[in-house]
């Protein structure tokens, strides 16, 4: 019987030794499992961060710049950046607004601008006067059977136009070279001086082919 007592009691340590090695063990594996959520919850945290700060550095209309030569009758003529919604009137501000001398007449303003697109201001009595010089080179009579096309015509032949100067002629050709050939005569309204009444008095003289 004295035997018994000691083991009964070596038994009772043994079970009390293992339940605090569960215990033990159990909050190991709850702090393990606690210690791998962290590292994924911070890395997605940090993924998220620099998704922002990427948007921040590159804003959407970054790309959506495009660029506009104002010159002529301004104040500060030059190339500038706009966003693609712009309009023509904000490429006048932005090159000081109209001399006092400026013809805009046949400017629209509302108009909106292009990548490549010039815009030209000419000057008070700029227009008249090319177009007394053109005149005199205009083919009266027979002379004169067929419409100049705009889509391959020279500066020299476009200013025989009535109505077309140097000025004129020289932005029809930069807008053919950036933007390729005229679709219709009604493409003319893209180039700045070239108004609704210009391109309607324009139709039976120019042709596009």
């Amino acid at each position: 019987m004295k035997r018994l007592i000691p083991l009964k009691k070596y038994s009772l340590y043994i079970g009390a030794g293992f339940m605090v090695a569960i215990i033990i063990i159990f909050f190991l594996l709850a702090g393990n499992k606690g210690s791998t959520r962290e590292p994924s919850v911070l890395k997605s945290n940090q993924e998220k961060q620099a998704i922002l700060e990427d948007k921040k550095e590159k804003p959407d209309n970054e790309s959506s710049s495009i660029f506009v030569e104002v010159k002529g009758a301004v104040k500060k003529p030059g190339v500038y950046t706009f966003q693609s919604d712009a309009r023509v009137e904000e490429a006048i501000r932005r090159a000081g607004g109209f001399t006092s001398k400026a013809d805009t007449i046949e400017i629209n303003q509302a108009a909106k601008l292009e990548d490549s697109m010039m815009i030209y201001v000419r000057k008070q009595g700029e227009a008249e006067g090319h177009v007394q010089t053109a005149a005199a080179d205009v083919p009266t009579g027979n002379e004169k059977s067929q419409s100049v096309n705009v889509n391959q015509a020279d500066a020299a032949e476009l200013q025989t136009i009535n109505g077309i100067g140097p000025a004129k002629a020289e932005a029809i050709i930069m807008y053919r070279e950036e933007h390729g050939e005229f679709q219709k005569i009604e493409d003319l309204r893209n180039i700045s001086g070239f108004g609704e009444k210009t391109i309607e008095r324009l139709k039976n003289e120019l042709t596009v082919k």
